[in-house]
């Protein structure tokens, strides 16, 4: 079964297609005219992301439109890896967006998130993950499923080609949980065990930091080889969504900065870590 392109890049390349088109103060129906392949119902499906888009077109469109060489690759490289066999094809009852989360993180160079409540999915144990997915209002069909698929997401980390770069910021009130003995104390040697990894990074921020911009919720940042497709993840209690627009991503990426800036450094983070483990015990 191949891996399908994640709707949130669709809509995205849609929007690049939109925006060329009308760069250059171009009709759809000049650019019907003059592009093989295209017609006036093709082009508006095309850039409402209401149809298949195939890379031969979308490149034809590119071509036309005098798209940067680089953001052309990388677009046109997006269709390319719906062709890619993935691990994540096989579990039917995901959410659609949390499949998109899992496939971009595949492709992604860097993943930075700040967490408020609980150890970021990327840095669980089995048993914290079964605990945390079985706590939740609306509950999965399948809880084993669900945790063997977030624990299955973390391959990303430890791959040996260009493994992802994961910069973690855990409020310090995650790091304690009233749960079933040795739970917290595996998962705070997890991240103490995935902080020894050269691409994973793991602040804590301190109960007692001053106002900061996390304190309005948490986020994760997608980081990719083009910029412009960095997206940002906001995660609900029933609903997430997908921050889109260059402009608003980088808001987060200011945030993200001064949140980094406001937490502890990798050295006492660690530090603090180990400390609680070690009540623990």
């Amino acid at each position: 079964m191949a891996v399908a392109v994640p709707a949130v890049r669709y809509r995205r390349i849609a929007a690049e297609l939109r925006r060329l088109r009308e760069l250059k103060g171009l009709s759809a129906e000049e650019v019907a005219a003059q592009v093989d392949g295209v017609n006036l119902v093709k082009l508006s499906r095309y850039e409402n992301a209401r149809v298949q888009l195939k890379p031969e077109v979308v490149r034809a469109l590119l071509d036309f439109y005098e798209c940067d060489a680089e953001l052309k690759e990388v677009l046109v490289e997006i269709l390319r890896d719906k062709r890619r066999p993935g691990w994540v094809a096989g579990f039917e009852q995901l959410n659609p967006l949390y499949t998109d989360l899992i496939r971009l993180e595949e492709t992604a160079l860097g993943h930075k998130t700040y967490q408020q409540t609980y150890i970021p999915g990327l840095l669980q144990t089995r048993l914290y993950a079964h605990t945390i997915i079985s706590s939740a209002v609306i509950k999965p069909a399948s809880i084993p499923e669900q945790v063997d698929v977030r624990i299955n997401r973390q391959s990303v980390l430890t791959r040996s080609d260009a493994p992802l770069k994961l910069w973690a910021i855990i409020h310090e009130s995650a790091l304690a949980m009233a749960a079933a003995p040795g739970l917290m104390t595996d998962q705070l040697d997890k991240l103490l065990q995935f902080s020894e990894l050269s691409n994973v990074n793991i602040q804590i921020m301190p109960a007692m930091a001053p106002p900061h911009p996390g304190m309005t919720g948490p986020f994760a940042l997608l980081e990719f080889r083009q910029r412009d497709l960095d997206l940002v993840l906001l995660s609900g209690m029933l609903n997430s969504n997908w921050v889109e627009d260059p402009a608003h991503v980088d808001v987060y990426r200011a945030a993200f900065d001064e949140i980094m800036a406001t937490a502890l450094d990798l050295e006492q983070s660690h530090s603090l870590i180990k400390e609680k483990r070690d009540q623990l015990k």
